[in-house]
């Protein structure tokens, strides 16, 4: 039995330095001073519905095959789109299945997904004001804002990152469509490097051209390339890529890779060619994640883990070019190495993973 979270409202009131940022998701400043960075961060948020719109499609036609194979051409042809996307050649019909990819997972986790795009649009927009005398008041508002509407608002503790290998569908998105999730891992690099130059960079010139470093090393990695220019291997997460975000809003940066994980954990349902109850298997990936005290670990073993998969694998250091691995082993082994040890986590309502 699921436990359903109340819906009700807790109002807080801003600071006087942050009233500004009140209204979450609206970005105001991002808007005034770096425009092509939220109409960039709008693009990657499009580009993910369009794609859950098309793994739906896929994995009904994969299961209503019989087969365990994707559709030839579905993962060719859905990269190309989304990179059209990306780089503002979308179309109005992107538009329409990005509404219907994410409308298409049920109002409640549609709303968390929502929620927590416009969560990330607002923390960047804080980080872009030149003129607050502290970020810090002001990205602790947006988190007691982010909050404020609990039925939407993932858990500011971290989940273990366990749950990635060791549910029912684990690594079906990732080895089925490995372009397309490699596309989409790309997309949280973007998102998470470009609040490094806007923590690490004073504002003006230098900063600017520390935003456009971030924005063509993004461009450069949909290129299938040499490393730099090549997909993460491993989901982007905060402590490899963002440590000046850390360094201001810890709970900011959870919240954050709470919403990367719970995406992925959601493409592997709707990939799966086994899933036998998508509707029922994304009610308990959500119920898992709302959860604020199921499988979570503290904030040391969540950077220490993330920093195991290698800053390499996740695309590298957004201010400085990386060529090859900082560590001795590939970043999924190094996870294996070090991890929580004892059983593997599972989530409620859904069966155990077959590997």
């Amino acid at each position: 039995m699921f436990l359903l979270l109340g819906a009700f409202t807790l109002w807080v009131t801003p600071s006087l330095e942050a009233q500004k940022h009140s209204t979450l998701g609206e970005a105001e400043t991002l808007r005034e001073q770096h425009p092509d960075v939220l109409e960039m961060l709008d693009r990657l948020d499009r580009a993910h519905g369009v794609l859950l719109h098309g793994l739906a499609t896929e994995g009904e036609a994969v299961r209503a095959s019989g087969s365990d194979l994707p559709t030839f051409g579905f993962e060719f042809d859905m990269v190309d789109r989304l990179t059209f996307l990306v780089q503002g050649e979308g179309t109005s019909q992107d538009v329409d299945d990005a509404d219907s990819g994410f409308d298409g997972l049920g109002p409640r986790a549609a709303g968390i997904i929502r929620w927590g795009q416009a969560f990330q649009r607002e923390i960047v927009s804080i980080l872009s004001d030149q003129d607050l005398p502290d970020p810090r008041a002001a990205l602790a508002d947006a988190v007691g804002l982010y909050r404020s509407r609990p039925e939407a608002a993932l858990t500011s503790e971290p989940k273990n990152m366990d749950i990635l290998y060791d549910h029912a569908y684990a690594f079906d998105f990732r080895t089925g469509y490995a372009d397309l999730d490699g596309f989409i891992w790309a997309g949280h690099w973007f998102r998470l490097a470009v609040t490094e130059p806007l923590t690490d960079i004073d504002p003006g010139l230098e900063r600017i051209v520390g935003i456009e470093t971030v924005t063509n090393r993004y461009l450069s990695k949909l290129t299938y390339g040499e490393p730099p220019e090549f997909f993460p291997s491993e989901i982007p997460l905060a402590p490899a890529i963002a440590p000046g975000l850390i360094w201001l809003s810890p709970e900011a940066a959870m919240i954050w890779d709470n919403l990367s994980l719970y995406l992925e954990v959601l493409s592997d349902v709707l990939a799966a060619p086994t899933t036998p109850d998508v509707t029922g298997a994304i009610t308990a990936t959500t119920d898992f994640f709302m959860d604020p005290e199921l499988a979570v670990t503290d904030q040391d073993e969540w950077e220490i883990m993330a920093l195991r998969h290698g800053i390499f694998f996740q695309g590298g250091y957004p201010l400085s070019v990386m060529t090859e691995s900082e560590l001795n082993v590939d970043g999924h082994a190094a996870h294996l190495s070090g991890g929580a040890g004892g059983p593997g986590l599972t989530i409620p309502g859904m069966p155990r993973s077959r590997n």
